[in-house]
Order: structure tokens, then C-alpha cells, then sequence
């Protein structure tokens, strides 16, 4: 199989060769350098707040688990007794409100 050239030229190596010329250029001068060694980030309030939120929440779906895995060791063990009374009263705050 032959390939000819239809006239679609190659790849021009131009562009890269004057970006190559413009940072060489840059770099002799001094000029455009960028200091390193001394990264910096600040964190905004609204940042520090949201990332005191998700340690709270973590720290409280751990407790809650706990909570929850004991409870299912009653059941299992057929301990666990549901306190009708305090059912009933949180039922009739939570739907019925005055």
C-alpha cells in the first residue's frame, strides 16, 4: 500500500518550537520565575465550619452505632422490651401538634 501526499500538510513543529524559544528566552532573563518551596492555602469560614459539621457527624453516627448494635443484641437475645407508654406519647407529639 502507497501513501501519497494529497496536499494535507504534516504536523507543524512551529508553535512548539517558538514556545520553546519564548520560555528559553524567560528563563535566561529572570523574568516570569515562580518561587518555590512555600505552598500556602487558607481555608475560608464557611470551610472551617463545614469541616467541624462532618467531624461532629462522624463522631455521632459512630455513638449512634453502638446504640443500634445493642439494641439488635436485646432482640436477638429476646431482652429488648418496647416501652408502649413512651411510644404512644412521642406518636401523639410528633403527628398530633395543638
Amino acid at each position: 500500500m502507497k501513501i501519497e501526499n494529497n496536499g494535507i500538510s504534516s504536523l507543524s513543529t512551529q508553535s512548539t518550537e517558538a514556545a520553546q524559544r519564548a520560555e528559553r528566552k524567560s528563563s535566561a532573563g529572570g523574568a516570569g520565575r515562580v518561587q518555590q518551596g512555600h505552598d500556602k492555602a487558607e481555608l475560608s469560614e464557611s470551610a472551617r465550619l463545614l469541616a467541624k459539621a462532618r467531624a461532629q457527624m462522624d463522631s455521632q453516627d459512630s455513638v449512634r452505632s453502638e446504640r443500634l448494635d445493642a439494641i439488635r443484641q436485646q432482640v436477638n437475645n429476646g431482652d429488648y422490651t418496647i416501652q408502649v407508654e413512651e411510644l404512644a406519647r412521642r406518636l401523639m407529639v410528633r403527628h398530633f401538634k395543638p
